[in-house]
């Protein structure tokens, strides 16, 4: 495959998956705590706490799908390239 193509693929699906986990976890969190999620919730009486627990989970859930999709993106261009011989002809 084209290695445009997989870099695309790669990018596309990683901002899917941390949009789709920035739902979930929104869910949860309302689940949770019955607020909206601090970014999304302009109350000025939101906790500190709150704020930085939410950007911690957030932002590391986030970074984990965009590694992970980039190491299996790196892995299938790695998989597609034609391997070389490691036998020499005699």
């Amino acid at each position: 495959m084209n290695d445009k193509v997989i870099e695309l693929l790669g990018t596309g699906a990683s901002l899917g998956g941390v949009v789709l986990s920035h739902k979930v976890l929104g869910s949860v969190w309302k689940r949770l705590t019955g607020n909206p999620p601090p970014s999304k919730n302009p109350d000025p009486s939101e906790t500190w706490t709150a704020i930085i627990v939410w950007s911690v989970v957030s932002g590391l859930v986030g970074t984990v799908i965009k590694v992970a999709v980039h190491r299996q993106m790196a892995k299938m261009e790695q998989d597609d390239k034609p391997k070389a011989s490691s036998q020499s002809e005699v």
